[in-house]
């Protein structure tokens, strides 16, 4: 058998053996609450009950958790064995930048601060028709600046950027983004060249620390569970499927191949991925190559941002939808099937459904007198039951990702962050979930989805 197969197959096999383990303490628990606060309940509808609410709202998401992070610590035990060439190729840094003066001096200074030849790199900023003095700013560090009168939005700016780079590697980044360490920019360059083939890499993305408000350390562990683990486990099969405009590495003649940088979506970094493996290249996720970004500090600007995310996600999807299963993309065809449609859309439909609508058939089912499903329990009952469900249900997920957390930020931090990492399961997961039905709803319906 294929080791690659053998390997996924495996943490499938042991993430399904937790999912049932799960589900057993959890209809053990259940019930022994059950027959201390309500006598005489019968056996039998608690356990129907705990078996739909279980598999429709928390099983599936513990499952992939637990299944990726068993791929994770594979491949973090392998990381960095296998030496990349270090030589220094001419390198030009694309900044798409409007209204962003609070934040291109930290950029610029951190992409000084690398340890890569200065004479080696050059930094093109896009002021993309700026009200503040970006452009300014950035003009007295001697960066290169692109001056847009009026604000033409982000592919248009990269498109301007990559025009104008001479580098034999293209990198693109966020204003609002800076590398984390002095060795970033070596690492992805090095990585880049690492085999035959890649022609787009990427590192980790982390939230930089500001307010520390939850809203803040939400995203932070949404960004562990993406780029920590997600990234390496795609990485794994050289087909990652998003890669972050915040901060990427193109092979120069792939991305000035290109007669434009996609405009007919809101995602156009996947598009890129997508027009990538069409090409025949592969990408490649870079552990030691960290970058900052801000979070969204407000819950509607960060709800938009997430709709947009997957709204374009699902224009790509589209775009490019003879990829999918298609037996000329071998296991890639078959993962962006299984991963992006199935875990990241499908998943989240079943998980609102077990949270909203399933919950809702009980109740009508209790006031009209009819017979949906096998459950015969009082409303009262079943809300108490319920949140003992849900509390419980996400102990698999939430210890892997403090385990995470504790490898790569510190024992410390994962146990300060223990009570935020219990709330993301309990109201930031199904948040994206809802996002994501909500972006699926508006695509099927044709609603045009603006930046």
């Amino acid at each position: 058998m294929n080791v690659k197969v053998f390997r996924y197959l495996s943490a499938f096999i042991v993430a399904g053996y937790v999912i049932y383990a799960d589900y057993s303490i959890l209809q053990g628990v259940t019930w022994g609450v059950a027959k201390v606060l309500f006598p005489g309940v019968g056996r039998y509808p608690v356990y129907a009950f705990v078996r739909y609410l279980f598999y429709l709202t928390g099983a599936f998401v513990v499952f992939i958790y637990v299944a990726y992070f068993i791929f994770y610590l594979y491949f973090k035990e392998n990381e960095g064995k296998e030496p990349y060439p270090q030589f220094f190729p001419r390198v030009s840094i694309v900044v798409p930048a409007h209204n962003e003066a609070m934040n291109v001096e930290r950029l610029i200074e951190s992409i000084y601060y690398q340890d890569y030849p200065f004479q080696c790199y050059e930094i093109i900023m896009v002021d993309d028709g700026s009200q503040d003095r970006t452009g300014e700013i950035a003009a007295r560090y001697g960066v290169k600046v692109i001056k847009h009168e009026r604000n033409t939005g982000k592919a248009k700016s990269l498109e301007d950027g990559i025009r104008a780079a001479k580098g034999d590697v293209v990198i693109t980044m966020d204003a609002d983004s800076y590398f984390g360490d002095g060795s970033s920019l070596r690492n992805i360059i090095e990585n880049l060249f690492s085999r035959p083939f890649v022609g787009i890499s990427t590192g980790i993305i982390r939230i930089s620390p500001r307010s520390g408000r939850l809203i803040e350390r939400f995203q932070e562990v949404e960004f562990l569970h993406s780029f920590e683990v997600g990234r390496r486990v795609q990485n794994y099969l050289g087909w990652l499927l998003v890669i972050p405009g915040a901060f990427s590495a193109f092979r120069g003649y792939f991305i000035r191949s290109l007669p434009s940088v996609p405009k007919d979506t809101l995602a156009e970094d996947f598009d890129l991925a997508m027009i990538a493996y069409r090409a025949g290249l592969d990408s490649s996720f870079e552990a030691n190559a960290k970058v900052y970004t801000d979070p969204e500090l407000e819950w509607e600007r960060l709800y938009r941002q997430r709709i947009r995310w997957y709204y374009g996600g699902l224009q790509v999807l589209s775009k490019h939808q003879d990829m999918i299963m298609n037996p000329k993309y071998r296991d890639r065809g078959v993962f962006l099937f299984i991963h992006m449609i199935l875990m990241e859309y499908v998943l989240s439909l079943v998980q609102i459904f077990g949270i909203v609508a399933f919950p809702a058939i009980l109740v009508l089912q209790n006031l009209l007198g009819m017979r949906v499903l096998d459950v015969v329990l009082p409303t009262g009952v079943m809300l108490v039951l319920f949140f003992v469900v849900l509390l419980l249900q996400y102990l698999p997920g939430i210890i892997v990702t403090t385990l995470t957390m504790a490898i790569e930020m510190g024992s410390r931090k994962a146990l300060r962050y223990l009570p935020v990492t219990v709330l993301y399961y309990l109201v930031y997961n199904p948040l994206l979930s809802v996002a994501k039905v909500d972006a699926v709803l508006r695509f099927l319906r044709g609603v045009v989805q603006e930046w």
